[in-house]
């Protein structure tokens, strides 16, 4: 039960009338049912909004639980999306990389090839001399002996 103020206590002798003359004994009037009668409406209508409220709160809590979920699944399809692309780089660069090497190694065959034709060149060119000294150190040599 609500708390009664003293103004409210005073309101209800006020009803029974000045001093004067006896009069036939009454009881003060209790105001506080129709305080409550008249509030009623408005307490059920602040239930039904507070019951709504809890209700759009669930809803609320419901769809970002969803949102929640479906942003994790995004995430880990980025993810995975992002992880198949790193390794589809790493497949790239190593195939540059190794069309680099390719290329390098060719050069560096050419290279020896080169080199080779000219060590076949110039021993192509010194052999007959060579040859034809060592000849003739060995006829001598073989004159020399007796």
């Amino acid at each position: 039960m609500a708390a009664v103020s003293l103004g409210e206590i005073l309101r209800r002798f006020r009803v029974h009338g000045a001093p004067g003359a006896p009069a036939a004994a009454g009881v003060p009037v209790d105001r506080t049912g129709e305080v409550e009668a008249e509030l009623e409406p408005v307490f059920s209508a602040l239930e039904d909004a507070q019951r709504h409220g809890v209700a759009l709160v669930a809803a609320a809590e419901r769809d970002a639980a969803g949102r929640r979920a479906d942003a994790v699944e995004e995430g880990h399809r980025i993810v995975a999306e992002a992880r198949m692309q790193q390794a589809a780089g790493r497949a790239e660069a190593a195939s540059a990389l190794l069309a680099q090497a390719d290329g390098e190694r060719a050069r560096l065959v050419a290279a020896a090839r080169m080199e080779a034709d000219r060590i076949g060149r110039v021993t192509a060119a010194r052999t007959p001399a060579l040859v034809d000294d060592v000849v003739r150190r060995v006829l001598a040599l073989g004159a020399a002996l007796p």
